[in-house]
């Protein structure tokens, strides 16, 4: 819950849960002692704590490939000149789990810990097109998607999986185009995404370039021990 939320009640914690409330505030209070969880500024509200600030980072270090995404992201940004990400399909959202910035400053949703709806947008449609039917019905219906938005999702969807890559321009942050391409491990099972955003005035003169930079990242971290 504090993966998807700023801040939870006991209460809230329980309703969603299904865990008495007495449990909760049991749990709650061995988390708050190690720092898992943190009192929140508003009583009876808590956050996550500072130790997950450390658990994120042992992820990057150790489930990245020991900073291998990382090093390749910051070539990316560095060749673009923009902002490089890592992306990953968490439940039925789209997860940054790391990321990269240019030169360039881009305003956009998507920082190492901050997720998305897994439905439209280039980061969301790359993972889409390589899970299975059920996931994408089961995302589809998660953010309450109409009938003719399921049905624009799987014409998408099969433009993806014929391009190889997804763009979008705005349908994650208004003004903001972004190309995402897949991440595939040796037996074709998708890791991730790893994808480039800046606003759309700046790089219409780029795509190609950055479609072909993106790609290229891509199939170099699919590379990477861990992957293939």
């Amino acid at each position: 819950m504090f993966a998807e939320r700023e801040s939870a009640t006991a209460d809230e914690i329980s309703a969603v849960t299904g865990i008495p409330s007495s449990a909760v505030y049991r749990h709650l209070t061995t988390f708050v002692e190690i720092g898992l969880v943190h009192q929140a500024r508003t009583r009876g509200r808590y956050c996550a704590g500072s130790l997950t600030v450390q658990m994120a980072e042992n992820y990057r270090r150790e489930v990245l490939s020991q900073g291998g995404v990382k090093r390749r992201l910051r070539r990316l940004a560095t060749d673009t000149d923009e902002l490089a990400a890592f992306l990953i399909a968490r439940d039925n959202d789209v997860l940054c789990v790391e990321a990269a910035e240019g030169t360039r400053v881009v305003r956009c949703s998507f920082s190492p810990g901050l997720s998305k709806p897994l439905t439209f947008g280039a980061s969301a449609q790359a993972l889409l097109a390589h899970l299975p039917e059920e996931r994408v019905a089961r995302a589809a219906a998660a953010h309450g998607l109409t009938p003719p938005q399921v049905h624009k999702l799987e014409v998408d969807l099969r433009r993806v999986r014929g391009k190889g890559f997804a763009v979008s321009v705005g349908q994650v942050d208004p003004g903001v185009w972004g190309v995402s391409v897949p991440v595939l491990d040796r037996k074709q099972n998708l890791v991730g995404v790893v994808s480039t955003m800046a606003p759309d005035f700046r790089v219409r003169p780029r795509h190609e370039s950055l479609v072909t930079l993106t790609h290229a990242a891509a199939q170099d971290i699919s590379r990477l021990e861990e992957y293939a």
